[in-house]
């Protein structure tokens, strides 16, 4: 997830890492991104697609207005009025009020919404294996997955995978819910393990000289 984003941010700057495996690494901007795990995490739980549909509107409104801010303080002020009007229509509960405009200002998550990973990741020339599960709802792996081949199309050893009934931890799942990670018993997929080994062999490996071997 995170490390997905900071692994091409080191490779990029450092021509002495070979390779990047990148798991549920978001490869789109982190406002879209919030907006979609947000939807989804909703979905996944059963929320009404009425409510999702609204929350979205109100998610992609709160961000764009602190990503608009010429400070942190208004970033703050922006947000906590966002927040409270999503409390008088009923989007938000007061629960996730108290909290969520500072959550969603602090320099780090200002910072996050506005990064797009993906001109990053365009830029490395090493081999990269990028992999999502399709009922991963925090990184959604359709958009995600569609980012991240489109910034490696011009990488030969760029590969982007979908892993079919797999959730955000690579998890073999039943709905993708985070409340499920914990139940699952694998801690990741042997079908995911052996895709990461098969494809270090073959791109990584194989390509190193006997004297590196």
């Amino acid at each position: 997830s995170e490390g997905g984003i900071i692994a091409p941010a080191v490779a990029a700057a450092d021509k002495s890492v070979a390779f990047v495996v990148m798991i549920a690494g978001p490869c789109i901007r982190g406002d879209k991104l919030f907006v979609l795990q947000s939807a989804m995490t909703a979905k996944a739980y059963g929320a009404p697609e009425d409510y999702i549909a609204r929350r979205k509107i109100f998610d992609q409104e709160l961000y764009s207005a602190i990503l608009s801010a010429p400070s942190e303080s208004a970033a703050v002020d922006r947000a906590k009025a966002h927040v409270a009007q999503g409390v008088a229509d009923k989007i938000i509960d007061a629960q996730e009020a108290e909290t969520l405009a500072k959550d969603d200002t602090t320099p780090w998550e200002r910072y996050f919404l506005a990064y797009d990973p993906a001109p990053t990741l365009a830029r490395l020339t090493v081999p990269v294996l990028a992999l999502n599960g399709s009922m991963d709802v925090q990184v959604p792996a359709k958009e995600n997955l569609a980012a991240a081949r489109e910034a490696l199309k011009k990488n030969p050893k760029g590969t982007a995978m979908e892993l079919a009934g797999m959730n955000h931890l690579l998890q073999d799942a039943k709905t993708g819910a985070p409340s499920e990670y914990n139940d699952i018993e694998e801690t990741m997929s042997p079908v995911a393990l052996k895709i990461i080994t098969d494809w270090l062999s073959t791109n990584v490996l194989a390509r190193q000289s006997p004297r590196n071997n």
